[in-house]
């Protein structure tokens, strides 16, 4: 584990560049200051508006997965509690989780721990959280988590300054995050699908995930497999829903 200059150190390093790929810099400079395998960043973790914004490894892309489309696990619990959530055994450390944790054990082999944090706003609400993966199981070490919540802070600082620069001074309407490759073949979707389905049963936003999310877990599919359905056939599907 790096000292704590060093973690600082990282993460400045990493804010230098293009602000379009501010978060695949920050999640390797979270990673290799926590001496991790992996890392992701994402943005309005608990919402239906949740937006991965890097994924360092297949692996890691995977957990974020099947954490938005069952609506639980440590990254939904850290920014719902605000918190930092640590499991060091996945194969042991998933009573919390009912439906991850089975999941997880089956779909996760190669993920041993998940260290999960919450990113903070100016203003100390929750925009979303950082997750850090290892391959083995890793038992929490109080100065290698401390060390790991500094980059995380660090890191959340660093993408609120670039959303004031680009969103707030004026200088465009959204953050300059758009990783469409992930966000077209997942979350995008059912983004999509989630409005046509909130429109037409005349519910909210969390109440038509849930109802997708309960469709795909219900039927063994995908998330983006039952957007799709929503989005090809939005009055078939409405008739189902009710």
């Amino acid at each position: 584990m790096v000292d704590r200059d060093d973690v600082e150190r990282l993460v400045l390093d990493a804010t230098y560049g293009d602000p379009a790929t501010l978060p695949d810099r920050l999640c390797e400079a979270l990673r290799v200051s926590a001496s991790m395998d992996a890392a992701t960043l994402s943005l309005f973790t608990d919402t239906p508006h949740r937006q991965l914004l890097c994924a360092t490894s297949d692996a890691a892309l995977r957990l974020e997965r099947l954490q938005f489309g069952l609506g639980e696990g440590p990254c939904v619990t850290a920014a719902r509690e605000g918190a930092q959530v640590i499991v060091g055994d996945l194969r042991h450390d998933l009573s919390a989780w009912p439906l991850f944790g089975p999941c997880a054990q089956e779909q996760l082999t190669d993920v041993g721990a998940i260290y999960a944090f919450p990113l903070f706003s100016d203003t100390g609400s929750t925009l979303g959280t950082a997750d850090l993966l290892c391959h083995r199981p890793l038992a929490p070490d109080p100065d290698a988590v401390e060390a790991a919540a500094l980059a995380v802070r660090a890191a959340s600082g660093a993408l609120m300054r670039t959303f004031r620069e680009t969103v707030v001074e004026g200088s465009s309407d959204l953050p300059p995050w758009e990783p469409e490759d992930i966000l077209d073949s997942y979350w995008g979707l059912t983004h999509i699908a989630v409005s046509a389905t909130a429109g037409a049963l005349g519910i909210t936003d969390d109440e038509a995930l849930a109802r997708l999310r309960a469709r795909a877990f219900g039927t063994g599919r995908s998330l983006p497999d039952v957007a799709n359905d929503v989005i090809a056939d939005p009055v078939g599907w409405e008739k189902d829903a009710r």
